[in-house]
């Protein structure tokens, strides 16, 4: 994916190099303390890449799978590295002698395989989304066992340990940890209350008759004696990434600190041990005589040995740098600002140049206050400000409450405050507008504003106190509500929803607003366009666009665009289109976007490379 420049008086396009580059990793996982192997993400087909653990970390080689852009679920047996991939969930068999690659099939019609775990014999188990069921793979015959929905009300497996014969299996939306024989079949819950408030069992270890699971969004680690009774730990993190248990102690990672900490289940000590990447997830834990190393979502390897700590870059070992989907896009003056995976990429096109920041998750949406810019983060909801002439990017908060995905982002100058729109934590339906303020850094949060709603888009309108946003029923984790998205005005000065309406029949989502020309336009998830009056309530106009991801609207100098996923179109009144720039081809993990610089008046947007 390049980042184009597209200049609306010549109608001249420039491409501008790739938009957003970075090393980040979905799965990772060790094969004894020597090597560790690391899928890619962002990338299509994904690759997986071994790494050398001991001396100093480096990559000693890498190959390509069939398919997938990423495969969270991951597992080493010493001759074979699985992997379990989305868009699809495919299981895909690297054998480290040969060096070939063979694929194991789909899994049903599931998407994500988020967790595989080796069982006994040449028997692997996957653990999927969104059914929520558990696969058994025959590495020898080759033959897939769907052994069902451990938990029919889960849609995620988002955990595997196998003991034996004996699977356990956590769950999310909800949480559970439950046992699954897979001989019979059958399926039993371990009975832990605090899972109730939890949304998943998100990482998982056995050994002996300790297991150990860590959990989302309450970061509890909870370990077990399965003999007799079980303990709950509080880590004031918000999700445990990682465990491994070494005897007695149990070891483990949490976000969104990135911490490394120590359990003794002795003394029922925690000890936070060491903060190798401040804000970063982990995406794997081994523990060896001698220390304790871990490999970040981030692409980079770290060791601690009680005596040192080291941190290691594996983009500068050998795991080479890949074009990344984008995820947001803003104007900063001159910059050119691009979001990615745990990164920000500012590009300087008068310079040719471009910069990469790390940051501490996922920029959904980002906006220029004119002297900084704003990014909205996921996972956590946090707030950062990047600020162009110190080069920096700082912490200003967090959203908080059951915030999680940032949707849209904007500016009132009239007010000096950012607004973001949310959508709430995976397995709780609902959002939140949350209203920043640049010179005291407080936050404030409205939640639900409409109900059980999320907020997906919102726009502001010069001079004028009361933003409009729009809503959608889809919720993370679970079936797409009921009912119909709504479109609700909100005063800045009272703080108070002023009022609500439904312009439209039939919509789930309420991609993108825009104020143009005294009128407020949008655009839905289905691609209808429309044109209104919304104090009124009174509907001007309705079109459509044909286009199978409508993105992000614009308003600048008299002109109203659109973004999607292969073209830009300008709408006149009428709701007619002409495209000005089309072949983008592009493959947003947001819904498409658009920029502009005000001074100069030009667009810009992603596409692949040869667009336009």
């Amino acid at each position: 994916m390049d980042l184009y420049r597209f200049e609306p008086a010549g109608g001249i396009i420039t491409p501008l190099g790739p938009a957003v580059t970075g090393t980040p990793l979905t799965g990772a996982a060790n094969d004894g303390p020597a090597l560790g192997y690391v899928v890619t993400r962002g990338l299509a087909p994904c690759s997986v890449a071994e790494v050398e653990l001991q001396g100093e970390p480096r990559v000693r080689r890498r190959v390509s799978l069939p398919s997938g852009h990423g495969g969270w679920g991951i597992a080493a047996s010493g001759s074979a590295v699985f992997v379990g991939t989305y868009p699809t969930a495919s299981v895909h068999r690297w054998d480290l002698r040969s060096g070939a690659v063979t694929t194991f099939g789909r899994l049903g019609a599931e998407d994500f395989v988020f967790t595989l775990a080796l069982g006994s014999g040449p028997r692997l188990y996957a653990g999927t989304y969104p059914g929520g069921k558990v696969y058994e793979l025959d590495d020898e015959t080759g033959m897939i066992r769907d052994l069902g929905s451990p938990l029919p009300s889960a849609t995620y497996v988002r955990a595997l340990a196998a003991d034996g014969e004996l699977i356990h299996v956590g769950t999310g939306c909800p949480a559970r940890l439950l046992t699954l024989t897979p001989a019979t079949g059958e399926t039993q819950e371990v009975p832990i209350p605090e899972l109730s408030a939890e949304d998943f069992v998100y990482s998982l270890a056995i050994t002996g008759d300790t297991v150990a699971l860590g959990t989302e969004p309450g970061g509890l680690l909870i370990v077990l004696d399965r003999g007799s009774s079980y303990r709950v730990i509080e880590t004031h993190e918000r999700t445990i990434d990682t465990i491994a248990i070494d005897g007695p102690v149990v070891w483990c990672t949490g976000r969104p600190s990135g911490s490394l900490f120590r359990y003794d289940t002795t003394t029922g000590q925690l000890d936070r041990v060491w903060t190798p990447l401040p804000g970063q997830e982990t995406r794997s834990l081994a523990v060896t005589a001698d220390g304790v190393s871990g490999i970040s979502g981030g692409g980079q390897a770290w060791r601690w040995t009680g005596h040192s700590a080291t941190v290691v870059d594996l983009g500068r070992q050998g795991l080479p740098a890949h074009v990344e989907p984008p995820q947001s896009l803003c104007t900063l003056g001159d910059e050119v600002l691009v979001g990615g995976n745990f990164g920000l990429c500012v590009h300087r096109p008068a310079e040719q140049s471009m910069r990469r920041y790390v940051v501490d998750g996922e920029p959904k949406a980002m906006v220029s206050t004119g002297d900084a810019a704003y990014l909205a983060l996921y996972p956590g909801a946090a707030i950062c400000r990047y600020d162009p002439e110190a080069q920096q990017i700082s912490h200003v908060g967090k959203i908080g409450g059951l915030s999680n995905r940032p949707r849209d982002i904007a500016w009132s100058p009239a007010h000096d405050v950012v607004l973001v729109v949310t959508r709430n934590q995976y397995g709780h339906r609902g959002g939140a507008l949350a209203v920043v303020t640049p010179a005291t850094g407080a936050i404030e949060r409205y939640d639900d504003l409409l109900g059980d709603h999320a907020l997906a888009c919102l726009a502001l309108r010069d001079g004028v106190s009361t933003v409009i946003v729009g809503s959608e029923t889809i919720a993370d984790g679970l079936d797409e509500g009921s009912g119909n998205a709504l479109i609700a005005g909100f005063d800045l000065v009272e703080r108070r929803l002023l009022w609500t309406w439904r312009p439209l029949d039939d919509v789930t989502q309420y991609t993108s607003l825009a104020w143009h020309r005294d009128l407020l336009y949008g655009v839905t998830r289905d691609g209808r366009l429309f044109a209104a009056a919304p104090e009124a309530q009174h509907l001007v106009a309705v079109g459509h666009v044909d286009a199978s991801e409508p993105g992000r609207l614009l308003s600048v100098d008299g002109q109203l665009y659109l973004a999607t996923e292969d073209a830009v179109l300008q709408i006149e009144a009428d709701l007619s289109t002409s495209t000005i720039l089309t072949g983008l081809a592009s493959e947003w993990h947001n819904a498409p976007q658009i920029a502009a610089n005000p001074s100069t008046g030009d667009l810009y947007t992603c596409g692949r490379s040869g667009s336009g």
